[in-house]
């Protein structure tokens, strides 16, 4: 899948992009509150497990790193279900309360060995311990379920994570965020097109939104998109199939797509010195239409890093990236 995006990257003003890649990692954690089925997860995570491998092996290939962002309940080998605290009624009726080789989708530590055997060092991120909506609680249940989580890190992989992205791009309170030592959180820049034929555009060509991240309140607020897109709304999202009318493209034509995508994004950010962060689910990935765009734009980045093009930072790595000078006094939308 080549496209001219090589030749026209060398006729650009030399400038620096900052890009981060973050991608969630719930399992079955992410959605069965919402009376939906499974249907884009293997029942035993399975194919979730081996595109991970694949991912890994191709950020080992070119030397780029990841944030994973991970729902904290998945370090748990087993469980009795049980969990108690400030939690919806009914949250944890979801958990099977047996261990990782009887329900795989809810207890996962070999998926974060995983992440952490590899030679390349990628950020491990709370997700939250729970995967609670922070809409759904207030900020004394949020920072407990954030400190169960954070207590489980240190119990299971000997630290604590500095960064936060929360469950469904809920912006958290800034004052659970500095009591809970997180150094940076990501939320969704809401910019989703007013009509269906306008939003199938920006889904398939963009421009993703850019924002460079800023400190509010002693934290750094790092944006995305409110849509997954290191990865396609055109192509299956998992096992499932994508949704129509992005849906009815040609595989190849899909794919050829969003790789052009995400290099035009890649390109804007290096001509306006901008930072660029795209997310994505571990589910999305995996399938083999997915992953090939995302591997031939890692061999992308990897080029555009050795040219001094683009700088490839993890969350934690963004306050060095951007240090505190004027701060904003709110996250947008508040």
């Amino acid at each position: 899948m080549t496209t001219p995006f090589r030749r026209v990257v060398d006729t650009v003003e030399w400038m620096t992009a900052v890009v981060t890649m973050s991608v969630e990692l719930e399992l079955g954690w992410g959605v069965h509150d919402l009376d939906e089925h499974a249907d884009h997860l293997t029942e035993d995570g399975r194919e979730e497990r081996r595109f991970l491998r694949r991912l890994l092996d191709v950020c080992d290939e070119t030397g780029v790193a990841m944030t994973f962002d991970v729902v904290d309940h998945l370090l748990l080998t087993a469980c009795d279900g049980h969990h108690d605290g400030p939690y919806p009624e009914g949250w944890f009726d979801a958990d099977p309360g047996t261990d990782v080789a009887v329900d795989p989708l809810f207890y996962a530590p070999d998926v974060v060995e995983a992440i952490r055997d590899r030679p390349t060092e990628h950020e491990l991120c709370t997700h939250s311990f729970s995967h609670t909506p922070l809409e759904t609680v207030d900020a004394a249940a949020v920072s407990a379920d954030l400190e169960r989580g954070q207590q489980l890190e240190a119990d299971v992989l000997g630290q604590r994570s500095r960064s936060f992205v929360p469950p469904r791009h809920r912006p958290p309170p800034s004052d659970v965020l500095v009591d809970r030592g997180i150094d940076v959180v990501r939320i969704a820049i809401m910019n989703q097109a007013d009509n269906p034929v306008r939003r199938a555009g920006q889904l398939l060509f963009g421009p993703p939104p850019m924002r460079d991240p800023e400190w509010i309140d002693g934290v750094l607020w790092t944006y995305c998109s409110t849509h997954p897109n290191l990865t396609a709304p055109s192509l299956p999202s998992g096992q499932r199939p994508a949704g129509r009318p992005l849906g009815w493209l040609p595989t190849g034509l899909a794919q050829r797509l969003h790789l052009q995508y995400l290099e035009r994004a890649t390109l804007r950010a290096i001509e306006n010195d901008e930072h660029l962060h795209l997310w994505c689910h571990l589910y999305d990935l995996s399938n083999e239409r997915q992953m090939a765009p995302v591997s031939e734009y890692l061999q992308t980045l990897a080029r555009l890093r050795e040219q001094g093009r683009v700088e490839v930072c993890t969350m934690d790595e963004l306050p060095d990236r951007y240090p505190a000078a004027v701060e904003s006094s709110a996250p947008p939308g508040e």
